[in-house]
C-alpha cells in the first residue's frame, strides 16, 4: 500500500506535461575562466553568462555573431538556433576562451534529454538546471543540483529513474526510464 502511494505522489510531482523542451546553461565566469568551458546544446536551447569575478570581461565570438561587455555581478543571454561550433574568448583577456557545440534539435541523448524535461519542469526541486555534465557512480549516472541540494539519476543495474534529496537522505525510485523517456518525449 505504501509503495502505491508513493508512486501516486510521485506521478503528482512529475505529472504529464507535453510541452517543449529548451534548456538554458548558465556559464559562470570565476578567476578568469569561462566555466564550463565547453557546452552541448540542442537549436533553441540558449546560454546565460554569469561575471562573478570583480573585473569587466567580454563573451566574443570569433566571427561577431553576439559580443557582450560584461561588469562585476552583470550577465548576458545569447538564444542559439542554428546548429554548429561557436567558438568565443574575452576581448579583455584573450587567453579565457570557450567553446559551444549546437546540435540540431533533438540530437541529445535520451538521458540527458530526460534530465533537461525534468529541470525544465520541475525546477523547484532540481536547480540550476543547466549542468551539462552527467556525473557517474556505479550503477548511477546522475546530476546533483547545488541550489536545491537534489540528485537526479539513471540506474544501469534495473533502468531505473530515482531521485533523492539531500536532507533526507533517502533515494526515491519513480520507475522505469523508457517510461519517462516516453512521457518527457524524449525516445
Amino acid at each position: 500500500m505504501f509503495r502505491l502511494t508513493l508512486l501516486g505522489l510521485i506521478s503528482l510531482f512529475f505529472g504529464y506535461p507535453l510541452t517543449a523542451i529548451a534548456a538554458t546553461v548558465t556559464v559562470n565566469i570565476q578567476g578568469f575562466v569561462f566555466n564550463p568551458q565547453t557546452i552541448s546544446l540542442n537549436e533553441g536551447d540558449s546560454v546565460t553568462w554569469s561575471n562573478q569575478d570583480g573585473v569587466a570581461h567580454s563573451t566574443t565570438q570569433d566571427a561577431l555573431l553576439w559580443s557582450s561587455d560584461l561588469n562585476p555581478g552583470g550577465s548576458f543571454s545569447f538564444l542559439f538556433n542554428t546548429a554548429g561550433i561557436y567558438t568565443y574568448q574575452c576581448r579583455f583577456h584573450p587567453s579565457m576562451k570557450a567553446t559551444i557545440n549546437v546540435s540540431s534539435s533533438g540530437a541529445t541523448d535520451p538521458t540527458s534529454c530526460l534530465f533537461k524535461w525534468v529541470e525544465s519542469n520541475y525546477a523547484t526541486f532540481f536547480a540550476p538546471a543547466g549542468n551539462v555534465s552527467l556525473l557517474t557512480f556505479p550503477p548511477y549516472i546522475y546530476r546533483y543540483y547545488a541550489e536545491t541540494d537534489s540528485y537526479l539519476a539513471v540506474s544501469s543495474a534495473d533502468n531505473h529513474v530515482y531521485y533523492m534529496f539531500g536532507a533526507d537522505g533517502i533515494i526515491h525510485d519513480v520507475g522505469l526510464l523508457s517510461d519517462w523517456l516516453g512521457i518527457a518525449g524524449c525516445n
